[in-house]
């Protein structure tokens, strides 16, 4: 699946998103990646190891699961020549005073977060929602969103120290969130959380500026994490031509560049070609339309205006309030 006008569709890493370019550097910044123990988000990690992060730290539920990930990338950034220090911590992100116990323990150890990763995902109930009941769908709310709102307010109301450039939040997200027929179908909770907490990123990036806080979301890939191959099956699964995951690792170190600043507030694939992106026609669609790559309802878009408003008119109204928070 791409847009229709991009010729390039990447399953693999490619040299533009390389961690090991000088321009993707990381170096002395400390990134905070959830569910970085595992599948995606051990990609990830992987790929700030490489990109010479001053520090990485992964979180996650199970401790012996997380000390065995911090093992493997302490010996992963000894091969590629990386400074980069590992720690793991423990934090169930749906649980509020674990979350808070995780960002307290930053500050009593006089740590702050450079690049925030949120990766880690609930894929809710396999059923249709009303046969799920409250409990079962409000907890995969919990974990998709909540948690996404509670991580990211923690972030940007760190103590930033005066020398400090911005900050990066990477939100992984997925096409699930509006590819509903087709996308994990069997659970419904997962893709409208997803499409809810992707939403709520792109409201936070639309009143902050990428100058405070970058903020890009997602698609990972069709990457064969544990959790799709136990739902397909090991059998049926050897027969599907995922995608590599260090795609999706290479890409979060992009998304946590300058490089990518043009896509503040939006929604992307990693399996675009990032050059792409940047130029021709999808360039020309980002820069002149605000809402392009972002949450909304199919078919319709601000630009068609409102009984009460013009489309002129709504353009006037969003370039005054634009105005004012950057006077703010």
């Amino acid at each position: 699946m791409s847009l229709p006008n991009l010729q390039q569709f990447h399953k693999k890493p490619y040299p533009a998103i390389s961690p090991s370019r000088p321009e993707l550097s990381q170096e002395g910044r400390t990134v905070v990646i959830t569910g970085g123990n595992s599948g995606i988000g051990y990609a990830i990690a992987r790929g700030f190891i490489t990109a010479n992060a001053k520090c990485v730290i992964i979180i996650g539920r199970r401790p012996t699961v997380v000390d065995s990930a911090v093992v493997r990338l302490v010996e992963e950034a000894k091969q590629v020549g990386s400074k980069s220090t590992v720690q793991g911590r423990i934090c169930d992100i749906s649980d509020l005073a674990s979350a808070a116990a995780f960002w307290t323990g930053l500050q009593n150890d006089d740590i702050h977060a450079d690049v925030l990763v949120l990766n880690a995902a609930t894929s809710g109930p396999a059923a249709p929602i009303l046969e799920s009941g409250l409990d079962g769908v409000w907890a995969t709310f919990e974990a998709n969103v909540r948690s996404t709102l509670d991580f990211t307010i923690r972030f940007y109301q760190q103590s930033v120290p005066a020398s400090q450039k911005g900050m990066f939040l990477v939100n992984v997200s997925s096409c699930a969130g509006y590819m509903w027929n087709t996308m994990a179908p069997e659970r419904p909770s997962y893709a409208m959380t997803k499409n809810a907490s992707t939403l709520l990123i792109q409201q936070i990036a639309k009143d902050t500026i990428p100058d405070d806080m970058q903020i890009i979301s997602f698609h990972p890939g069709a990457i064969a994490t544990e959790e799709v191959t136990r739902r397909m099956g090991s059998d049926a699964s050897m027969n599907v031509p995922f995608d590599d995951e260090n795609l999706a690792g290479h890409f979060a170190v992009w998304a946590a560049s300058m490089e990518a600043r043009f896509l503040h507030g939006r929604f992307v694939w990693a399996n675009w070609d990032i050059e792409e992106i940047k130029s021709g026609d999808v360039g020309k669609h980002i820069a002149k339309d605000a809402n392009f790559l972002k949450v909304g309802i199919e078919g319709l878009s601000e630009s068609m205006g409102s009984p009460m408003l013009s489309s002129e008119q709504v353009e006037a109204v969003s370039a005054m309030l634009q105005e004012r928070r950057r006077k703010t």
